[in-house]
């Protein structure tokens, strides 16, 4: 058993120098997932709105909007996976990846 905890201890040795690269591309591919969701909610609050005003509202959506929720959730992200253990740390960022990758592939197939 311990060499199975060495690896796992030495596998999140890896991964931790790089958990703002992490914890961006986490939070960059769920907003990808998203966004299309996140735009068409947003479509139908304005959808009654002038021309200028729905534009503007997108601006600041696309730009403000996902620009701050990535400034606030990568922190955040990179917070919770480094309060996992020594051990903890590769598993969890391994199943993260492979439910963000299942979602992803959920959601592209419903058109």
């Amino acid at each position: 058993m311990s060499v199975f905890t060495d690896l796992l201890a030495y596998l999140s040795s890896l991964i931790r120098p790089h958990l703002a690269f992490v914890a961006a591309a986490l939070v960059a591919t769920l907003l990808v997932i998203y966004g299309n969701n996140i735009n068409r909610a947003v479509w139908n609050l304005v959808r009654g709105a002038h021309f200028i005003v729905r534009t503007a509202v997108f601006v600041a959506l696309c730009a403000f909007g996902y620009g701050a929720l990535t400034v606030f959730l990568i922190p955040f992200v990179i917070r919770m996976l480094r309060s996992a253990g020594p051990y903890w740390l590769a598993p969890i960022v391994i199943i993260i990846f492979i439910l963000v990758g299942w979602l992803a592939e959920k959601n592209s197939r419903r058109g």
